[in-house]
């Protein structure tokens, strides 16, 4: 436990001759003393066992006084900001598990007294599963980047922490599994794979995009992960898509800028269980379990590698590593020299497409539900 974090109030620390720390919610009442042990204060359940500890002694709720700048202030304050409601609902579902994670732990703190050793220990009490942690941390490192500016803070603890890596591959697909998928993928999977090759975007993005969003073959993007904003000019395999869905918006007289491009099996806009679908799908088409492992964000990095072959073979014409940068909306130049490096490594040969070539048969095969029986909306 760190000496420069204040406990909450009546929380004693003792160590024992062994190193270990045992901590208690400890009140003397006329000679009388009242003594409850308590978890760690980084453990889950910390904050309901002292507010029981407290109800039990006092037998009334604590009262919790703020100076305007703990924790949960910050996070409340970043619930409201236009930063917040600026993100992707798939994103706000991993911000709000951040800042439900930072008000448990930390939230009765003052912001300015966190310390980069106190989100380390965070980390590691979340990290059995290190894909999630390192997504909930990204969140957790906006949110105090978001505060620095505001006062909560000087710096933002969570910037540099020893995290583990996941091990995720997102490998580039290869052309006989793209071609697989779009022969033989039910229609609504099959525009959900299209769009996320032929735009390079990520999953939430590609899902969340409306009719609203696309203007003149341009897809006006702010991106959910990043908040950058991103013109990304639509390959014409995805100007097909979004104008078909556009035209089956209006036979079923749908007419609604707002409403999402992509929609699923039964005419409606993806949700929850898009995940769920499209390992079902892969599943069915005999691609799970391949190698490399195949990841809905392999595609993005398809995409990239492809875009960033391109571009390698004559940075003269089309921009060297700024040209990727700003086709994929990466922050800095770190991802997208990583895809550039991949595409020297692996000498791909791509002279006759700047972006990502044709596979298989898209445009005959588009995923159109009218060459399959599908319900109707």
């Amino acid at each position: 436990m760190a000496p420069d974090i204040r406990l909450d109030q009546y929380v004693q620390r003792k160590v024992n001759r062994h190193g270990k720390e045992y901590f208690f919610f400890r009140k003397v009442t006329k000679g009388i003393e009242a003594r409850i042990s308590l978890p760690h204060p980084f453990d889950d359940g910390y904050r309901l066992a002292y507010n029981t500890a407290w109800q039990q002694v006092f037998g009334v709720s604590p009262e919790e006084p703020s100076t305007g700048q703990s924790v949960k202030d910050l996070c409340i304050r970043h619930e409201a900001s236009a930063a917040f409601f600026g993100l992707a609902s798939a994103s706000k579902y991993m911000r709000r598990r951040a800042l439900g994670l930072l008000t448990e732990r930390f939230g009765q703190f003052e912001a300015f007294e966190i310390r980069p050793l106190h989100m380390q220990a965070l980390y590691d009490s979340i990290s059995k599963n290190p894909p999630t942690a390192n997504r909930i941390f990204d969140d957790v490192s906006k949110i105090f980047s978001w505060g620095v500016p505001r006062g909560f803070s000087t710096i933002n603890p969570a910037a540099h922490l020893d995290r583990i890596q996941s091990g995720e591959s997102y490998e580039p697909w290869p052309t006989w599994a793209l071609e697989k998928f779009i022969a033989q993928g039910q229609w609504h999977m099959t525009r959900a794979l299209l769009m996320a090759l032929y735009t390079g975007q990520r999953r939430g993005d590609v899902l969340a995009m409306t009719f609203q969003d696309i203007r003149d073959g341009v897809w006006h993007l702010s991106q959910g992960k990043t908040g950058n904003k991103v013109p990304v000019s639509l390959h014409p395999i995805a100007q097909t898509i979004v104008d078909d869905e556009w035209e089956w918006g209006k036979s079923q007289s749908i007419i609604d800028p707002k409403r999402p491009v992509l929609r699923n099996s039964r005419g409606n806009a993806w949700g929850s269980g898009f995940g769920a679908s499209w390992n079902k799908e892969m599943l069915r088409l005999n691609l799970k379990g391949q190698t490399p492992r195949l990841t809905y964000h392999g595609l993005r990095t398809t995409n990239a590698t492809l875009i960033a072959s391109a571009v390698a073979q004559n940075p003269e014409k089309f921009g060297g590593i700024e040209r990727v940068q700003s086709l994929l909306g990466h922050h800095s130049k770190r991802m997208s020299e990583h895809y550039a490096r991949r595409a020297k490594t692996e000498h791909l040969n791509n002279d006759s497409v700047l972006l990502i070539p044709d596979f298989g048969n898209p445009l005959g095969n588009l995923g159109n539900p009218k060459a399959t029986k599908t319900p109707s909306a």
